[in-house]
């Protein structure tokens, strides 16, 4: 990666206090809300690499702030087949097209996003049945697109569950599938000299975006924070969709 600059390290951190913001509140969201304005600044692999690590943080604070809330037995069979998903979506991710892939998969999201106002609902022997199968495709997207997630929000969301429960699974289910994709960084040295200092100066305000993160958390009631959820999933999917398209176009 290219060495930044002073200012250059500020906006980034600035940035990363944002995403991280997002993701403690809500639990998800740091990735999509930041990358697109942080590859203005940082090469992709270096963009993921910090955001993965910094996210693995977060979420253990997220699981301890909410442990009691945390429902591991419905979500143990989800993070397995997420983990076990994320060998696949590194091999989709070197097989296939990878932006028309993320158009139709984002379309996709918006539109089950839009069905919340039908208020479904997913209970019993169809929770046991759909909750592993959408694990497993979440964490083939995560692996080879970077996006998914909503999918796996979607599907609590149609649980009814309260948001510390929804917050505390997600937690539980992204830090078992990026811890496992951090090791890996370390395993085929992925984290530079250079990045490991990025990460320690970014890791400051992503934690101030935790605490952020708390206060407001303190002032949602369940209403506010399905409406959050929603609009965190609608803007970042409407980021990706407009970068892939002007990627596909030459713009970018």
């Amino acid at each position: 990666m290219d060495t930044l600059d002073a200012p250059q390290f500020a906006i980034v951190s600035l940035i990363v206090l944002a995403g991280s913001t997002v993701l403690s509140t809500v639990g998800f969201g740091i990735a999509v809300t930041t990358s697109p304005v942080l590859l203005l600044f940082v090469d992709p692999q270096t963009v993921v690499i910090m955001l993965n690590t910094v996210s693995v943080g977060l979420f253990i604070l997220v699981i301890i702030q909410t442990r009691r809330a945390l429902r591991v037995r419905e979500m143990a069979p989800v993070a397995i087949a997420g983990v076990l998903g994320v060998p696949v979506g590194v091999w989709v991710l070197s097989s296939i097209s990878i932006s028309g892939l993320r158009i139709g998969i984002t379309v996709l999201i918006i539109l089950m996003t839009l069905t919340l106002r039908l208020r479904l609902h997913v209970t019993g022997a169809r929770a046991r049945l759909v909750g592993p199968l959408a694990g497993f495709i979440v964490g083939i997207l995560l692996a080879s697109l970077g996006i998914g997630g909503p999918i796996l929000v979607l599907f609590l969301l149609a649980r009814d569950w309260t948001s510390h429960a929804i917050r505390a699974s997600l937690s539980f289910y992204f830090l078992l599938v990026q811890a496992v994709s951090v090791v890996g960084y370390g395993v085929v040295g992925l984290f530079t000299p250079e990045r490991i200092v990025l990460i320690l100066i970014v890791a400051l305000p992503a934690l101030a975006g935790f605490s952020i993160a708390t206060q407001l958390v303190r002032r949602m009631n369940e209403r506010r924070f399905r409406q959050g959820v929603v609009a965190v999933i609608m803007v970042s999917s409407v980021i990706v969709l407009g970068r892939e398209l002007l990627r596909l176009q030459g713009a970018i």
